[in-house]
């Protein structure tokens, strides 16, 4: 017992006669001389102490306080309160500083990179002579040119702030880091823990990762990290597994990542400007293999694009639960590969409008879909694709097409030098937006050659209501606008099932001509990136060109070369049929040029032409009826106005403008113009317009059937000058003249409506002023100042149509309207009781 108790005073005496002894040898001052020598040695980071000292007992260790590591002339990198590291004593024998484990509290670290592309993150080793005093102090005075280490067993970071400020990028951010564990950093496998948050969202990153003195060896190194945000059901995670066979030239690198995301827009969480899309359930996992090379000097943009360019993928297989689109949505979206050579499929759910389809399409094998994507499309893929109609719309509720059994298949391969495709459909019917067709069938070929031309052949589309057949061809140069040429033919096309398609009202913005101001220009298209609060903007140096006065409608026609001829054998519309319809369209420098347009209808031979001749400023173009028959919907709607009349519209006369936009061509608008109809409807609201308040008891509400319309017109001035107005409907009738203003709309029409009784009629002559949105009726007077109202007259007066009708057509002949019905009132037998009739 005596022995052992003598034992242990000696190893107690011996262990503190050795601390004793080592204080006393150890220069402090030198030792943090040495620590400074040493981190600019290895990382180019000069470093500054405001204290540190050295402890002996229980253990030997450094701490220091108020730590800042920084660049020569940059933003310091580190500014830490307290740092406090075990030491490995004997190691300075070796001139080695080991710190066992660094503890670092209270710290800031700050990341900026200047517009320069100067980082003060970048650890560039100084490779110049060190020139410290020995850490000993017996020989204190000494000083040596040696090589010194600095190296780390272990890290632990808490409570400290990270911030980035990257104006090369215009990015910038933070978060705070609450715990960072790096342990065993000199054994073969190193640990990371990461704790931190942004905005009250927690993260943290986990995993180990391979030897670090074998980082930038020859031997294999591998890693495996795990990360994950927020917490609870709405946690999302990322691993990332990958080994580098040959870490020093980046050769043999395989990578697994694999992971959830509730939704990718909780990156924002992190990174509020990422502006990400709405993708909810968003997962999978992805092998890839690559040899990338050396990354040394690689900015972060050059390291994507090089990734981007040697990383193939393996394996693939990722979903997501919906993509947003315009008019719908995309739902269980799956892209799965499982081998290079295994053949690459897309799947997915999809809606537009009230439409619900399944999409199947794919690639051959992933590796030829890859290459042709690497080398843009110069080795040709095998494609093919299948859309399917579907029962139920996404929401669950019954889709438009439940029962259509519609199906359009598309099989072939596509190059940048060649390709060839095969769509085939057919569907018992099929829903568009306005219009449903019935027993839909669909074929056509599309080839492409040498990427300057392709072509479209054997296209038939089939329907109840439609039937187009024809071919087009699209030739592509260098420099010059595409040339579009070929045909397209109706064997029969019922516009009264499709009017849905071509009377929805047209955007207010997509009327190209008459929204273009004059000498506007066109803003070429950006994509728009978010960009924070803190982003320092630049503005670009040089001299900025002066802007375009061509304006966006005429470069866009000069943009385009057509070359078409169309056809329609039979067409129907208001109950009526067309045949032989046929024009030639042809666009060229910006000139485009209907002619000749022809057909039979109505028991007419239409004829016309129109041209518009935008090669040189300013624009011209004339318009020729002699006569054309068109839709009066689609009049009404492509000038904006409401659908008062329903038929087709006799158009006869020759219009010219010019300017540069729809005001100066309206402006200038010059000819004669004469619209009629016979056998059409008309709005009871047309009619109250004319007639006013008070003959809203005759004429009723709704639509009424219109007998005949006559309307002739010169326009000159901004002004159409009205000298023959005549409507017929039922037993009201309306005559006159006037003025209306063509850009202000303004009304000064003399009119005279007539409410017939059995022959006779009631008249009296009215004023309509005001504008067509909002017209005023009034009696008129005549020069005494009187008014006068007309009852009875001649029974054998003239037919009110004869004579507007041959104004309007201008001596071009044109349908006869139906014979006027006797009408027997209990009103026409009062008025002749009392005489007023005979």
């Amino acid at each position: 017992m005596k022995k052992l108790t003598g034992g242990l005073i000696a190893v107690i005496v011996a262990f503190v006669g050795v601390s004793v002894a080592t204080h006393v040898l150890i220069d402090q001052d030198a030792l943090r001389e040495r620590v400074a020598v040493a981190l600019r040695h290895q990382t180019g980071l000069s470093m500054q102490v405001r204290h540190s000292s050295v402890q002996l007992l229980p253990w030997p260790a450094f701490e220091a306080s108020d730590v800042v590591l920084t660049r020569d002339g940059q933003t310091p990198v580190l500014k830490a309160h307290t740092i406090h590291a075990g030491i490995a004593i004997f190691a300075l024998l070796h001139r080695e500083v080991r710190f066992q484990d660094v503890v670092i509290e209270k710290a800031t670290v700050n990341l900026v990179r200047g517009s320069d592309g100067q980082a003060n993150w970048s650890l560039t080793p100084d490779r110049e002579d060190e020139d410290a005093s020995l850490p000993v102090k017996t020989r204190s005075g000494q000083r040596i040119h040696a090589h010194w280490d600095l190296s780390l067993d272990g890290l632990h970071v808490t409570q400290t702030a990270v911030l980035w400020n990257d104006r090369l990028t215009r990015t910038s951010g933070s978060f705070g880091l609450d715990v960072l564990d790096l342990a065993g950093l000199r054994s073969p496998s190193p640990w990371i823990s990461l704790q931190g948050h942004h905005a009250g969202t927690p993260f943290t990153l986990k995993g180990h990762i391979g030897n670090l003195s074998q980082i930038q060896g020859t031997q294999p190194w591998a890693f495996s990290i795990g990360t994950t945000l927020g917490e609870g059901d709405r946690r999302d995670w990322l691993n990332l597994d990958g080994r580098i066979g040959n870490p020093s030239r980046m050769e043999n690198v395989l990578l697994t990542v694999q992971g959830e995301w509730p939704n990718l827009q909780d990156a924002h969480r992190l990174f509020p400007h990422a502006n990400l899309p709405d993708v909810p359930s968003l997962g999978g996992d992805v092998a890839l293999q690559s040899s990338p090379g050396s990354l040394a000097g690689l900015d972060g943009s050059a390291l994507l694009h090089r990734l981007v360019e040697t990383m193939t993928p393996t394996r693939v297989h990722l979903h997501a639960g919906s993509v947003g689109l315009r008019q719908g949505a995309v739902q269980n979206l799956h892209l799965d590969a499982a081998a290079p050579d295994a053949a690459l499929t897309v799947t997915a759910d999809t809606q537009w409008r009230d439409t619900a389809w399944h999409v199947e399409a794919g690639a051959e094998t992933m590796q030829q879909a890859l290459t042709a994507w690497r080398n843009g499309l110069q080795t040709a893929v095998p494609l093919t694709a299948e859309l399917r109609s579907q029962t139920t719309l996404l929401s669950g509720a019954p889709s438009l097409n439940a029962q259509d059994k519609a199906r359009v298949a598309v099989s072939g391969t596509v190059g940048a030098e060649s390709g060839h495709l095969v769509a085939e459909g057919s569907g018992k019917t099929l829903h568009l937006p306005g219009a449903l067709l019935h027993d839909v069938s669909l074929h056509g070929t599309l080839e492409t050659h040498d990427r300057e031309s392709l072509s479209l052949d054997g296209l038939t589309f089939g329907s109840q209501e439609l039937s187009v057949d024809g071919a087009l061809k699209v030739v592509l140069g260098q420099g010059v606008p595409p040339v579009v040429s070929g045909n397209i033919h109706a064997a029969n096309m019922d516009l009264d099932v499709l009017k849905g398609l071509w009377l929805e009202p047209a955007p207010k913005a997509a009327a190209a001509p008459a929204a273009a101001a004059p000498n506007a220009t066109e803003s070429p298209s950006q994509d728009v990136k978010s960009v924070p609060a803190q982003a320092e903007e630049h503005p670009s140096a040089g001299i900025q060109s002066a802007p375009d006065p061509t304006p966006v409608w005429v470069r866009r026609l000069r943009a385009q070369d057509l070359n078409l001829h169309l056809a329609a054998d039979h067409v129907v519309f208001a109950g009526r049929e067309y045949t032989g319809l046929a024009t030639r369209l042809t666009l060229s420098g910006g000139h485009l040029r209907l002619d000749p347009i022809s057909g039979q209808a109505q028991g007419l031979t239409l004829s016309g032409m129109a041209e518009l001749d935008a090669g040189a400023l300013p624009v011209t173009g004339n318009v020729t009826f002699q006569p054309l028959i068109l839709p009066a919907g689609l009049m009404e709607t492509r000038l904006g106005m409401p659908l008062l009349l329903q038929g087709p519209v006799q158009v006869v006369g020759y219009l010219s403008a010019r300017g540069n936009s729809a005001d100066e061509m309206r402006q200038s608008l010059e000819g004669h113009l004469g619209l009629s109809m016979v056998d059409g409807q008309v709005q009871s609201a047309l009619l109250g317009q004319m007639a006013g308040s008070a003959a809203s008891v005759v004429i009723g509400k709704g639509d009424r059937s219109l007998r005949c319309l006559g309307l002739h017109m010169s326009i000159a001035n901004d002004m159409a000058h009205i000298d023959t107005l005549g409507l017929q409907s039922g037993r009201f009738s309306v005559s006159g003249s006037g003025t209306v203003g063509l850009g202000t709309q303004v009304l000064d029409l003399r009119l005279l409506p007539v409410v017939d009784f059995e022959g006779a009629g009631a008249s009296t002559p009215v004023v309509l002023t005001g504008t067509l949105d909002a017209p005023h009726v009034a009696q008129d007077r005549d020069a005494g100042g009187n008014f006068h109202v007309t009852i009875g007259g001649d029974g054998n007066a003239a037919d009110p149509c004869t004579a507007p009708l041959a104004a309007a057509r201008e001596g071009q002949p044109g349908p006869a309207p139906e014979a006027i019905k006797v009408h027997h009132s209990k009103a026409g037998d009062i008025l002749r009781a009392l005489g007023v009739l005979h």
